[in-house]
């Protein structure tokens, strides 16, 4: 069980860059620009936030397969052959994973007509296509020695009672949830030529008692909930990197530095106050504060070879792209903005952050928050940064932060005031809560 105390939201206006000063020892951290009262209208004109196209809350209708469109694909995952306990997990897990893939429809086993005990391992066609089922999925659980031995079967029914995907595990019993994370990500790659990405964990960071936050890890689908160790009872915006998860932790001296978990030596020393770190195609960027200046500073995954990447303002947030390109947010013209390599992207809204890169199948977007009134929600936006590109995933269902997207491009993750942390596909459809835990700085492992 997690030591974890309180999972915490931020207030409202607490969502800000952050200045730091040092009296008698203590850090003392100003929230710049964060009251709509006090916002200053950023260079160049922001037109309103976009709303959402279509309901993104419930069921997905239709999904993109192959590169056309169609209806959630209908598929049952029946018990499997073997230990109860066994196939409790294998069922649940799968069904979970294809609920959260927004490719699938998940029947339900009260609908079941088919002979199971009759069919063992394979399917008669005919009793699965009255329910309407177009897939199954079937198997067997056995112990071998110390290890469970799982064979593990996708029918596809229109194709008859031969299995179009066949795989075998051979797992402790501790990893039988890991390998049906595996099969399903196989499923998915034979559906959509790409595979998906359960199993991944998610890392973030959160409030566990007054003036304390810690580094959190959940699995994509919110199972297995874990406080990281660090070497700070303040540890912020944490990030995954080569080898692992990086944070910046407070120290004693007053001055925040960038650690590894599971490593008490600074990754990088500085003098000025490390508040955040982006990794990706083979670079590193990290948020350094200065007289009340935050500066981004790019160089090797290592820290090597730093030099300033931003000039002008508060720059905070960094997020490295696909191709190197950093996106990061900045007040240089006024309120926060979204900004790749210098440029503007963020044309709508007076007040956007958070910035993450989101390799989607139909093209790379920027996911990030915006604020609109008195909540937050989330939105894309291609990184040339027009206009009309900007999307919105949320609306209308209190306010939903800190954006982190899948490593396959198709899942979002955020948190929401409606209690805990969300899923929904990459268009802001199939909302489904996976933890009941809050936070922020949400960061998805492989991106």
């Amino acid at each position: 069980m997690t030591d974890l105390v309180f999972l915490g939201l931020p207030k409202k206006k607490t969502f800000a860059f952050m200045a730091a000063a040092c009296v008698g020892g203590t850090f003392l951290f100003v929230a710049a620009t964060d009251s709509p009262a006090n916002a200053q209208q950023p260079a160049g004109a922001s037109s309103a936030l976009p709303t959402v196209s279509q309901p993104t809350g419930g069921t997905v209708t239709t999904i993109t397969v192959g590169g056309g469109n169609r209806a959630l694909f209908k598929i049952a995952v029946p018990p499997l052959v073997g230990e109860r306990e066994t196939s409790n997990t294998v069922v649940d897990v799968a069904s979970k994973d294809f609920t959260l893939s927004s490719i699938f429809q998940v029947l339900d086993p009260k609908s079941f007509t088919a002979n199971l005990g009759a069919e063992g391992t394979g399917i008669d066609p005919a009793s699965w296509r009255n329910i309407g089922a177009e897939g199954v999925v079937k198997g067997t659980s056995a112990m071998r020695g110390s290890n469970v031995h799982l064979d593990l079967r996708l029918f596809v029914v229109s194709r008859g009672a031969e299995a179009v995907l066949k795989k075998e595990y051979d797992v402790p019993p501790s990893g039988v949830r890991a390998a049906v994370h595996q099969f399903c990500n196989e499923v998915v790659k034979w559906f959509t030529g790409t595979a998906g990405t359960f199993g991944t964990r998610l890392v973030f960071s959160a409030t566990t008692g007054r003036g304390q936050k810690g580094i959190f890890s959940v699995d994509s689908d919110g199972h297995g909930l874990s406080r990281l160790q660090t070497v700070s009872n303040v540890a912020l915006a944490p990030a995954t990197g080569p080898g692992g998860v990086y944070y910046s932790a407070g120290m004693p001296d007053g001055t925040y530095q960038l650690f590894k978990v599971g490593s008490s030596a600074p990754v990088v020393k500085n003098p000025g106050l490390i508040f955040g770190v982006g990794f990706g195609a083979g670079k590193m960027a990290l948020v350094v504060s200065n007289s009340g200046q935050s500066d981004i500073f790019l160089g090797g995954p290592d820290g090597s070879g730093l030099s300033k990447a931003t000039q002008g303002g508060l720059n905070t947030h960094p997020a490295i792209g696909p191709g190197g390109q950093l996106a990061y947010v900045s007040n240089q013209g006024g309120n926060p903005q979204i900004y790749v390599d210098g440029k503007r992207v963020s044309w709508r809204g007076t007040y956007n952050m958070a910035p993450v890169w989101c390799n989607d199948p139909e093209g790379v977007r920027i996911l990030f928050m915006g604020r609109d009134g008195a909540t937050w929600d989330i939105f894309s936006v291609d990184p040339s940064g027009s206009a009309s590109s900007m999307k919105r995933l949320t609306q209308d269902q209190g306010s939903n932060m800190y954006p982190a997207c899948s490593p396959d491009g198709r899942q979002v993750a955020f948190f929401s005031t409606r209690g805990g942390l969300y899923l929904s596909n990459n268009q802001g459809m199939n909302q489904q809560r996976i933890s009941t835990a809050n936070g922020e700085s949400l960061r998805w492992e492989g991106n």
